[in-house]
């Protein structure tokens, strides 16, 4: 049976061999041959997971985004080979599968090659003609297989045209198979032409044809002349719906929408109008001349409004119009996010334009470096480093100033900054803090604080001028931990009242802990944002946040990142919103609340390209939850995978402690205390992150000392760490001194190690959840006598079922059977009941898979997967997904 949707037949004799291995096998061919059909169906074949992007006509500019789109990811812009490294890392033994490869990026095109030796890599191209020669020549040389797909044999082209349209007769049959080509989808095409009446044959000597295959370019004249065939009102709205690339209204494609719902190339679901295929309404706005599709644009732009209508304006070649409706939208944007994109399309028009158009009203145009300089703030607003890059103007001063690696350099096509320029003190001094700022965004605080230094602010307006020691104060509290360079940055008298001083000021009253330093920073956010400044609330926020955790303040911090990730929700400010929601999440893993729910999330976000804070918090959330509830191999997997837990021992600041501090976390729980030790032996930063590293690394030396004679002997105090008291946050000094039998720093040789175990879950209560349940048991375990160890034990394991705190129970089930106290195990028939489906569901879930992902493996809805997993659960008497995944892992060992 031919595929009723227009594809080929998928599987092609050989394509899955060269698949067993790394390799980089290319399916070539025309427009609707089948290409997407054939990845589909390989893809789906393959037995292991799959990766799967593809290139973009319209954002071709991306670097990267044909094969981020496929890992997720973000890819280093600037360095092919370590682009080819990231994606290799990603993918693993999988299968990378990347569709339309004649519109990736060229970052994309260039690494596809480099793969070819350690990837397994199925691509899809259109040819001839879709890339430059020597690009597919480097594709051509790297390839193991390059298949020309063949289109289909006459009997089941013929098999094909009459399941669209039983009722042709020979003649009209044959006319139609003729036009086809083999081309799957123009014999749908014009087999549902023909049976509507609308096709006759046509002349000889059309253009596309031959070339590399039989079917090459079959499409292209079989869309032509069936567009031709339509009246011109429906040949206008086929096309319009191709430049418009979604759905549209019945209204706004005007009297041609009968027509096309007629002859089946659209079809209407209320106000709705959808082409059936899209690439159909594509390729007629494509064989459109240069000027109709212009026009089109235009017309377009002029019935549209907003962002959309100004898109048009550019793409008919109208740089003017585009610009002046940009700057409508600016005015009247509701968001940072419209606000930022609104402003980049005003700077690449004005440049298409050749220079800032006139205003409608005849008033004075602003400059092209202001409009440059205004589109770099409102970029940074909404966290988008790269865009501010992109259209910052640049002096010769200061170009030195950012380092190539600190901020990736956009693609020259997509540039929209000129090269150096003479700019004025004030817009040295703005442009200054704006690249001084990206780079403080993208965690290069050394290089911002050079950069901003590097231009004194001298002879500026004195909004400038605050901004500027905002900039400094913030850079320089980022690249020296103790806070003396911050304190040396002089803060003018006249300048203290300025919302950006507030904010700077009250970050290093925050990093002394000065009294009154939560409500300086709220204070200062509220005022940031009153002035229409929200970069400096964002900032406020952020170092509240923060701060709270690194004093150990957790359902604080939470709350504060719940309710700034609702603000930058709203203003589309996405960088910073996944900043606050990570942080949010990794609070949740800390309080032991809802771990499923912390899963999932740090999952998803995980799956998106972040800034390298919003990363930390959510690997080190999701390997820390997953590895709680006993998934431990997908928490160890994420963490030597995932980027930032490649780089965390190397890096500095709270989020790379805390993926550090979970690295070895994990490996304690994973029954490897020897990987879970502190390398310096030191109770840590005196951070929360820094001081449960210490924990841990105690819990290590008790699993690594020589069995105890007596049971629940208490553990040999470490002799290399030394001040294991002073640690600033109580509940750590307490859990600390616990473990060395020192309780504020003097020995009470009297006190019970239990007593003093029991005193620092106490403290722990409400914020840390597992810590609390770690010192229970570390009570429990302090001492022989059953009536001292009992009661904290019996509370741990209450604390740790209730949480599905999974590993924690366990250990407490074991310290609990020294006291002849059992309890049931797991019971592995349990998971007999389970269908193959729900358990291959459950069993992606315990690898850490979020639901779309697994669907997209499985082939299903995402609402059958949620169906499978609530089925398992409900089987498995589990109470989060997590747990039941859980189950099924422990059910196959």
């Amino acid at each position: 049976m031919v595929d009723a949707d227009g594809g080929t037949p998928a599987i092609q004799d050989g394509l899955d061999a060269p698949l067993g291995q790394p390799g980089l096998v290319v399916l070539a061919g025309g427009p609707g041959i089948g290409r997407t059909t054939a990845l589909r169906s390989l893809a789906g074949r393959f037995r292991g997971p799959v990766f799967t992007g593809g290139g973009l006509a319209t954002l071709r500019h991306l670097p990267g985004m044909a094969l981020s789109r496929a890992v997720r990811a973000r890819l280093p812009e600037r360095d092919v080979p370590l682009a080819a490294e990231a994606v290799r890392a990603r993918v693993g033994d999988g299968l990378l599968v990347v569709d339309d490869v004649h519109h990736a990026d060229p970052l994309s095109l260039a690494v596809l090659p480099l793969l070819a030796d350690v990837s397994r890599v199925l691509v899809a191209i259109r040819t001839p003609g879709g890339l430059p020669p020597e690009t597919e020549a480097a594709l051509r040389a790297a390839a193991t297989r390059w298949t020309v797909l063949p289109g289909l044999t006459p009997d089941a082209a013929r098999e094909l045209a009459r399941q669209v349209a039983p009722t042709l007769d020979e003649r009209v049959l044959a006319a139609v198979l003729a036009r086809g080509g083999g081309n799957p989808l123009a014999i749908r095409v014009l087999a549902a032409g023909a049976a509507a009446g609308g096709l006759t044959p046509v002349p000889g000597g059309e253009p596309g044809a031959g070339d590399e295959d039989s079917a090459t370019g079959a499409l292209d004249r079989a869309v032509a002349a069936a567009v031709a065939d339509l009246p011109r009102p429906a040949r206008t709205a086929l096309a319009a719906l191709g430049l418009l690339g979604r759905p549209a209204s019945p209204a706004l494609l005007g009297p041609g929408v009968p027509e096309l719902t007629e002859a089946g190339w659209v079809t209407v679901d209320g106000d709705v109008v959808v082409p059936r295929p899209r690439y159909l309404a594509e390729v007629a706005a494509a064989v459109l001349p240069v000027a109709e599709r212009n026009g089109l644009h235009r017309r377009l732009a002029d019935l549209l409004g907003g962002p959309e209508s100004a898109r048009h304006s550019a793409a008919g070649g109208d740089a003017a119009s585009a610009y002046r409706t940009a700057l409508g939208v600016v005015r009247s944007a509701a968001t940072v996010g419209d606000r930022a994109a609104a402003l980049l399309l005003a700077v690449e028009s004005a440049v298409t334009a050749g220079g800032v158009p006139a205003e409608v009203d005849g008033g004075r145009p602003r400059s092209l470096v202001s409009l440059r300089l205004e589109a770099a703030e409102a970029a940074l607003a909404a966290g988008d480093t790269l865009a501010c890059r992109r259209v910052l103007p640049v002096s010769p001063a200061e170009e030195p100033s950012t380092p190539a690696e600190a901020l990736p350099a956009p693609p020259a096509e997509a540039s929209s900054a000129p090269p150096a320029e003479v700019l004025a003190v004030g817009d040295r001094v703005r442009a200054a803090v704006l690249r001084a700022e990206a780079l403080l965004q993208a965690g290069a605080a050394g290089e911002a604080l050079a950069a901003v230094r590097a231009v004194p602010a001298t002879g500026a307006p004195d909004v400038l001028r605050a901004e500027h020691t905002r900039v400094t104060l913030l850079a320089a509290l980022s690249a020296d931990g103790s806070g003396s360079a911050a304190r040396a940055v002089p803060v003018p008298p006249e300048l203290a009242a300025f919302p950006a001083v507030r904010v700077g000021v009250a970050a290093l009253a925050a990093r002394d802990r000065r009294d009154g330093w939560i409500e300086g920073l709220t204070a200062a956010a509220s005022a940031a944002l009153a002035d229409g400044r929200p970069v400096d609330a964002w900032w406020s926020g952020w170092l509240l946040t923060e701060h709270l955790l690194a004093d150990g303040r957790i359902t604080e911090a939470g709350s504060v990142a719940a309710q700034y990730r609702a603000a930058c929700a709203g203003q589309l400010a996405y960088s910073w919103e996944t900043r606050f929601a990570a942080t949010e999440l990794w609070c949740g893993a800390l309080l032991g609340a809802d771990l499923d729910t912390v899963v999932r999330g740090a999952v998803d976000l995980l799956d998106r390209t972040l800034p390298a804070q919003a990363r930390s918090y959510a690997l080190a959330a999701a390997s820390l939850a997953l590895a709680d509830t006993g998934a431990l191999a997908p928490a160890r997997t994420r963490l030597d995978r995932d980027p930032a837990g490649r780089t965390a021992a190397a890096g500095r600041g709270p989020g790379s402690e805390v993926v550090r501090w979970v690295d070895r976390e994990v490996s304690w729980l994973d029954g490897q205390p020897d990987r879970a030790l502190d390398p310096d032996g030191t109770p840590g930063s005196g951070s929360l992150a820094g001081g449960l590293g210490a924990v841990t690394a105690r819990w290590a030396r008790h699993d690594l000392r020589p069995a105890p004679p007596v049971p629940g002997a208490p553990a040999v105090p470490d002799p290399s760490a030394e001040d294991v008291g002073t640690h600033r946050l109580l509940p750590v000094r307490a859990t600390l001194s616990a473990w060395a039998g020192v309780a504020d720093g003097t020995v009470v040789e009297h006190t019970p190690p239990a007593t003093a175990f029991e005193a620092a879950a106490a403290l722990w209560q409400g914020s840390a959840l597992r810590e609390q349940i770690r010192c229970l048991l570390a009570a429990g375990l302090s001492t022989p006598d059953a009536d001292r160890a009992l009661p904290p034990l019996l509370a741990a394991e209450k604390y740790a079922e209730h949480a599905g705190l999974t590993v924690l129970l366990g250990r407490v089930h074991r310290a609990l059977r020294r006291f002849s106290v059992r309890r049931a195990t797991i019971d592995r028939s349990r998971t007999s009941t389970l269908t193959a489906r729900e358990r291959e569901v459950l069993a992606l879930v315990a690898a850490g898979e979020p639901t779309r992902r697994i669907a997209g493996q499985l082939g299903i809805s995402r609402e059958t997967v949620e169906t499978h997993v609530r089925a398992g659960m409900r089987k498995l008497g589990a109470r989060t997904r997590t747990e039941a995944a859980t189950l099924v892992l422990a059910g196959a060992e």
